[in-house]
């Protein structure tokens, strides 16, 4: 059933009013044997205790323990349908442009800025294939068809990763109760074919260098060879997360930016990383909390760099298809030719699982070989065998 309440804020507090009371800025709801409160505005409706929003940006739509609040009409802010019974159970109706509004607004507020682009482009796509559709009537065919055209357009990775992005959407929209289930439960995630990750040699990484003519662009890729940090780490990298006692750096969350893991995590200085670091702080010309930064003293850009270090690759005449992020496999690919445990270099990478690091697993069987050999120097069994 529907009850239309106004809830004038002059009242919010006065605790004798019930959803009976049309008159009234505040509504008092009976629930669990205690009394709640909402009220008509997105500022005053935070500040209730025991009040989850479906969404965080949106004040069109409130949940309430068993009581769904939601605005109806557009031309009265203040006017409320209160949903209970079999009534709460059905879902809101909006389009797939309509929610992706909304969930974009909750994105922006606690993913990174590369995953809010991914979100972005993926939610454009879908609608520019299947149209702008109620999101109830997504399903399985929809979603198929997809990802069909996008294998066809693009890619197999394209279309791996514009199913993630919008079954993770999706799956918000379930938790929001704007849609029952999450169809792409049921489609099979594209798997592309493996790809073994590109990475510097190191004829290839000192003749890129020979070609770059900038010593800020040097020290920028020496530092992500010698640390396997990623670009946006690097180019958010500020001098107080050096500690040059310990020999560390501290890749950590700020109010600016997030780690792609969500996680902070400590990376060693080898000596060589140490004294160039060392040079650029005593040497720094301008005056900037960021370790990589323009002549103002601003953060530099990673579309800039990542389009500046494509044409150092294309001029120093090195295979075309590496790129800044080659550095970062580099690293993690020196590193186990040279004997380093998988477990370590998922920690130095800040993998948040051992199954992206496995991608340099293939460079292992000449280590394994070294390391089953070991065995049978232990036993001692080259006399039993050859007898």
């Amino acid at each position: 059933m529907f009850e239309c309440v106004n809830i004038p804020i002059s009242l919010l507090k006065d605790e004798r009013l019930s959803l009976g009371d049309v008159q009234v800025y505040a509504a008092i709801v009976l629930l669990s044997g205690e009394n709640k409160k909402c009220s008509s505005t997105r500022d005053e409706i935070q500040k209730v205790s025991g009040v989850q929003r479906i969404s965080r940006h949106t004040q069109n739509l409130f949940h309430y323990g068993h009581i769904r609040i939601e605005k109806i009409g557009d031309g009265n802010r203040n006017t409320y349908a209160v949903l209970t019974g079999d009534e709460m159970s059905k879902p809101k109706h909006i389009t797939l442009e309509e929610f992706k509004k909304e969930f974009l607004e909750y994105s922006s507020g606690v993913h990174s800025r590369k995953t809010i682009r991914t979100h972005k482009t993926a939610f454009r796509e879908f609608i520019r294939v299947e149209g702008n559709k109620p999101l109830q009537s997504i399903g399985i065919r929809e979603i198929e068809h997809f990802l069909s055209k996008k294998k066809q357009e693009a890619s197999e990775w394209t279309a791996r990763k514009y199913y993630g992005s919008l079954a993770s959407a999706f799956e918000k929209a379930v938790h929001w109760e704007l849609i029952k289930a999450n169809p792409f439960r049921k489609v099979k995630k594209p798997k592309p074919p493996e790809v073994l990750p590109l990475f510097f040699s190191e004829e290839e990484f000192n003749t890129l260098l020979s070609s770059v003519l900038s010593k800020e662009f040097r020290d920028l890729c020496i530092t992500a060879l010698l640390s396997g940090l990623r670009l946006a780490e690097l180019l958010n990298l500020r001098w107080n997360d050096l500690d040059f006692t310990s020999k560390v750096i501290q890749v950590k969350n700020s109010e600016t930016f997030t780690t792609k893991s969500r996680k902070n995590r400590i990376v060693p200085m080898s000596e060589e990383l140490f004294r160039l670091l060392k040079e650029r702080k005593e040497n720094v010309r301008t005056e900037s909390a960021f370790v990589f930064h323009n002549k103002k003293g601003k953060p530099l850009k990673e579309q800039t760099i990542s389009q500046q270090f494509k044409k150092y690759v294309i001029s120093a005449g090195v295979n075309n298809r590496l790129h800044f992020h080659s550095l970062r496999h580099s690293f993690a690919t020196h590193l186990v030719k040279k004997g380093v445990p998988l477990f370590a270099i998922q920690k130095l990478l800040g993998h948040s699982t051992s199954k992206t690091t496995e991608i340099y697993s293939h460079l292992l069987p000449q280590q394994l070989h070294r390391e089953v050999n070991i065995l049978a120097g232990l036993f001692n069994l080259k006399h039993s065998i050859t007898n």
